[in-house]
């Protein structure tokens, strides 16, 4: 039996090749070999390992100067051990969120989430074509277009796992995980119909992608519909898809000269945002001359003058199972694909003017 090393070094050389293996470290803490693979790969949380037993592998790790070799390991299952997020706004908090999540996920399945910036569609073809060398084991990414869905389908075929975030295509082998969109715009303007008002303008994100279904804008046609109102043409605002947008937008109907609309409903807390900084500067008042519900739900919102209404994403969910459902692919490519449809929650504060249901706290039906 080999001796121990002195206090304070690590041993080197547990077996006849002077290497210590996981085998040695599952020797030293009483436990198998899997245990060991999935305490150091962070993975026994999940695998129900108790707390004691995961820092007794720990530290049997620790003391043989132990580190798993996932170089090796990948090597031996031509995996690389990476993961690509391609993000179409890097500038967006809600993006930030759900990458977030999804990084978490992939280092507790063993891998490294890359962030590539892509916004549009020459950009995203361009970064699928890097991923068909091989640098990455699964992708996740928005595909709101025939040519993206195309070059997925090709990356698909080469074995890199594709996740699309929001767009559904009809290819089996590529999982969908997203929101439910449309239902959070009907949600939205069915709650500001319900609190009175009429004139109800929807601020758009102008769209990059023709074939991307505008789901928040058939929700809200769909309430005002079922509320007896034919949707009207000039009531829809498209603008770009920030800040500046939501400030831009109010700016125009500002330009008008017709009566304001007594509420609006705005494609994402970025772009509403920006709509309360520029219907301030106006010196209209939020909810008393306009009311505001936002869409995403994103942190920044519960800090806006007045505090934004708005649908919110599990942005957590989201990105932990577009993660998930990568290494599901890549562990076993041969089972159904896991995709997901979330709901959102309409999240009731300040701007919409339903004071009560701010005041108490309440307020955040779920958007169905």
């Amino acid at each position: 039996m080999a001796a121990r090393p002195p206090a304070g070094q690590p041993a080197t050389t547990e077996g006849a090749t002077g290497r210590t293996t996981s085998l040695h470290v599952a020797r030293r803490a009483g436990v198998s070999q899997t245990t060991v693979s999935l305490v150091l790969n962070g993975g026994g949380g999940k695998a129900g390992l108790s707390p004691a037993t995961q820092e007794k592998v720990r530290q049997a790790a620790a003391e043989l100067g132990y580190t798993p070799n996932n170089a090796a390991r990948n090597l031996r299952r031509q995996r690389t051990g990476n993961l690509t997020f391609l993000c179409p706004d890097l500038g967006n908090p809600y993006f930030a969120e759900v990458i977030g999540a999804a990084q978490a996920a992939a280092a507790e399945g063993g891998y490294l989430l890359d962030i590539i910036a892509a916004q549009d569609e020459a950009a995203k073809l361009q970064a699928i074509a890097r991923l068909r060398g091989g640098i990455s084991d699964g992708v996740i990414t928005t595909a709101p277009t025939t040519a993206i869905w195309d070059a997925l389908r090709d990356l698909s075929a080469r074995g890199i796992a594709c996740v699309t975030l929001q767009d559904r295509g009809d290819d089996p082998a590529i999982p969908a995980v997203g929101v439910d969109l449309e239902a959070g715009g009907h949600a939205a303007t069915r709650h500001l119909l319900a609190l009175g008002h009429r004139r109800i303008a929807h601020v758009s994100g102008r769209q990059s992608f023709p074939l991307r279904a505008r789901e928040r804008v058939h929700g809200y046609r769909r309430a005002l519909e079922e509320a007896g109102l034919a949707p009207d043409a000039a009531s829809i605002v498209e603008v770009p898809n920030s800040m500046a947008g939501g400030a831009e937008a109010v700016a125009q109907l500002l330009a008008r000269g017709t009566p304001l609309p007594e509420a609006l409903f705005v494609f994402n807390d970025n772009m509403a945002i920006g709509a309360l900084h520029a219907l301030h500067r106006a010196g209209l008042r939020v909810p008393g001359d306009i009311a505001v519900v936002g869409f995403d739900g994103v942190s920044l919102g519960a800090f806006s003058t007045p505090m934004l209404t708005t649908v919110e994403h599990p942005r957590a969910e989201l990105g932990r199972l577009a993660a998930e459902s990568v290494m599901a692919r890549l562990n076993d490519p041969a089972r159904p694909a896991p995709g997901a449809l979330l709901p959102g929650r309409l999240v009731v504060r300040e701007s919409c003017g339903a004071r009560g249901a701010a005041e108490t706290g309440k307020g955040g039906a779920r958007a169905a």
